[in-house]
């Protein structure tokens, strides 16, 4: 081997090295992005930090709606929200409730899924929101703005208009299901039912 050769294999040997390092520090601040996205997604302790997060907002929607969630019901929405990511990405919901606020903890647990929640006050807002966009799934109270059949109002004028888009109605209402338009896909008072029938939906939706 002449000296040239072993000259150019010790500077090959020396640039490798350099250019990776320079790589690294170059792209440092989106390689470190991706990797914590990675663990969060991939890891167990990224899966333990989505389980505390979507079980405070769980229990948060439960006081709001002055529901009960037992333990079981609730370790098992947690596991079939982890399991449905790649369904819930990019779903849209529309939201008609006269007290939004009552929502916000299931409205920004979709969020942290992916989706999309557009908010109405009324069912003539709710209208006219489906006349301009599509979406996967409506959410409806039962009583607003002091009718007590507004969430079967809101389906009979979607059924009138040829707005086939299955409606979930979730309220508090004491007389839901006994009064509920038998259009709607389900009824229910409970958050942890609601997140499960946002999923069967979606997953029909995606997989129809």
């Amino acid at each position: 081997m002449t000296v040239a050769e072993i000259v150019l294999k010790y500077v090959e040997a020396l640039v490798w090295p350099s250019v990776v390092l320079i790589f690294l520090h170059r792209f440092r601040r989106g390689i470190g992005e991706l990797i914590a996205r990675t663990r969060s997604l991939a890891t167990p302790a990224g899966n333990i930090e989505f389980a505390e997060r979507a079980g405070e907002l769980l229990d948060d929607a439960a006081v709001d709606q002055e529901e009960r969630v037992l333990a079981p019901a609730r370790r098992g929405v947690l596991r079939r929200l982890a399991r449905s990511a790649e369904s819930l990405q990019d779903g849209r919901i529309l939201w008609v409730d006269d007290r939004p606020r009552n929502n916000i903890a299931l409205v920004r647990l979709f969020e942290s899924m992916g989706m999309q929640v557009d908010l109405a006050l009324s069912t003539e807002e709710g209208l006219e929101r489906l006349e301009v966009r599509s979406y996967h799934i409506v959410i409806t109270d039962l009583e607003r703005n002091g009718d007590e059949d507004a969430g079967n109002t809101l389906i009979k004028r979607m059924s009138e208009t040829g707005i086939d888009v299955p409606v979930v109605i979730y309220s508090g209402a004491s007389r839901l299901r006994a009064q509920a338009d038998r259009r709607a896909f389900a009824t229910t008072t409970g958050p942890d039912r609601l997140i499960h029938y946002v999923i069967d939906l979606m997953e029909r939706a995606r997989f129809a």
